[in-house]
């Protein structure tokens, strides 16, 4: 039975948390911040499309990770959910209590470059890489609203990962362990770095909006050109085919089927006045395209104006 302390306990972490625990391999310690009155009353209310509706209680809910450790308990794996900000610090801190020699650490987090303050700070300690893809939201504390897709890649691989692979598959989430796990995370990026930046640069749009606007269309599908230009450079290869999806024309393809709306996550952030993670979206590739000589103007430009819309809600913090 894995012991398992999920840090981030929003609407990503407590679906796949949940289905860590279904598959009966797994105690999962939930550190709930600002929902931890409401999930340790009630715990997950989770109304999904995939799974059906649930309540989910974890195994525990504390308020931190000190309280997580302070009976003594050890944990296989550190499973951190939260957003990526390394513009407002460096947060891999924030599990040193948890992590001990035995510890490996997930990051099921968006972005480029996520896993350098961890590894930095355990180099010791396997840092795992996840890519995630579901669609969820949590209107309101405790309450997850989930659709009909919960995937994972991580990697580098390791028998001890697929023993975790095979507990989030047995389940029900789709879980794969990659070696090629940096160029998933470039072929995620390129949907992240288009529509949901766009989606804050565009003043609040969702991506049917964007598609149905020819100049904002051409701006996401030049933005995804970018990203696959840039992601090849850094991997030496062509980025993977996913679900048939071989290109920014066949991504935008995906996004516009009829009746899909979707509404990013960066956009939620913005409408609840919430920070941004264009640092690890934009900032940190931006950073890599200077280094290899490769032109990405349009992700330059779209950096510049997210940044500037964040300041005029969050000055101080930046």
């Amino acid at each position: 039975m894995f012991k398992v302390l999920l840090f981030g306990s929003g609407a990503l972490g407590s679906v796949f948390a949940w289905r860590l625990q279904e598959s009966g391999k797994a105690e999962v310690t939930a550190v709930c911040r600002s929902n931890y009155e409401a999930v340790s009353r009630d715990g997950f209310r989770i109304t999904s499309q995939m799974y059906g509706d649930h309540v989910y209680q974890p195994s525990r809910v504390v308020r931190s990770v000190e309280e997580a450790v302070d009976d003594g308990t050890s944990y296989d794996f550190v499973v951190v959910c939260t957003k990526a900000l390394p513009n407002l610090g460096d947060n891999s801190g924030l599990i040193t209590s948890a992590v001990t020699p035995q510890t490996t650490i997930l990051l099921i987090q968006n972005g480029i470059g996520i896993e350098e303050p961890f590894l930095t700070r355990y180099p010791d300690n396997a840092v795992v890489s996840v890519v995630a893809y579901i669609d969820v939201s949590q209107p309101e504390d405790g309450v997850i609203e989930h659709g009909s897709n919960a995937v994972l890649a991580m990697g580098p691989p390791s028998p001890r990962l697929e023993e975790l692979a095979q507990a989030w598959r047995d389940g029900g989430v789709v879980c794969s362990v990659a070696e090629n796990i940096q160029a998933l995370r470039w072929l995620k990026l390129a949907w992240n770095a288009s529509f949901n930046t766009v989606a804050v640069a565009s003043g609040g749009n969702d991506s049917r909006r964007m598609l149905d606007d020819p100049e904002c269309r051409l701006l996401v599908q030049r933005l995804m050109s970018e990203v696959y230009r840039l992601g090849e450079a850094v991997t030496g290869a062509t980025l993977p085919v996913m679900r048939g999806i071989d290109g920014p024309e066949a991504l935008i393809a995906d996004t516009d089927r009829p009746g899909v709306v979707v509404v990013p996550s960066m956009l939620m952030d913005f409408l609840a006045k919430r920070p941004l993670e264009h640092a690890v979206i934009l900032g940190n590739p931006i950073a890599i395209a200077r280094e290899l000589g490769v032109d990405v103007p349009c992700m330059q430009a779209v950096y510049a104006i997210v940044k500037m819309v964040e300041k005029q809600y969050l000055p101080s913090r930046l």
